[in-house]
């Protein structure tokens, strides 16, 4: 019997990540321009007529796509469960033993996706992450009524909560290397 090669298809998953956050970025604002004859119907115009349309033929297309790429990596992973390496078809006496399956946890690609998408979606100002506390904390000494203490919880906070996440990194990292 000759089985052709069973080809991963790397580009459905850059298609089903990248319609994923395009979507995670784009639908609010598609969303709201869906909604414009609802709250600025003196707004309505041609226009509007066009970028609504516009806005749910990119929403269609990206969900379109998604759906596409997902059957992909469906009928891939189907195909690749179903197939039988030539040398076991030949030789039936072969007793095969079942790997007990290794489960991979879940958590670290949260953690590591959480901050891609943030990454990803401050583009160039992801090199500010490091100083935002202090240029907040700078921020809000500028009210005469703010208390004393405010500039230095929100610099602990905001030290704090990249501190967590940069610790969460890097063991998700160390736990999907371990896998």
């Amino acid at each position: 019997m000759n089985q052709s090669k069973i080809e991963n298809p790397l580009w459905a998953w850059f298609v089903l990540i990248g319609g994923g956050i395009f979507l995670l970025k784009a639908a609010p604002g598609m969303l709201l321009t869906l909604t414009i004859p609802l709250w600025k119907p003196d707004e309505f115009s041609f226009f509007s007529i066009f970028y609504i349309i516009f806005a749910l033929g990119i929403l269609t297309v990206t969900i379109w796509g998604m759906k596409k790429a997902y059957s992909a990596i469906k009928a891939y992973q189907k195909a690749k469960n179903n197939h039988v390496p030539p040398q076991v078809e030949a030789s039936p006496d072969l007793i095969i033993q079942e790997q007990p399956a290794v489960k991979k946890p879940v958590w670290p690609w949260i953690v590591i996706g959480a901050g891609a998408v943030l990454v990803i979606s401050t583009g160039p100002a992801a090199l500010m992450l490091p100083v935002m506390p202090l240029l907040l904390a700078a921020f809000s000494t500028d009210s005469p009524s703010t208390p004393d203490y405010v500039p230095i919880l929100i610099i602990f906070v905001g030290y704090g909560i990249l501190l967590v996440y940069i610790l969460l990194l890097v063991k998700a990292i160390k736990r999907l290397r371990t896998k």
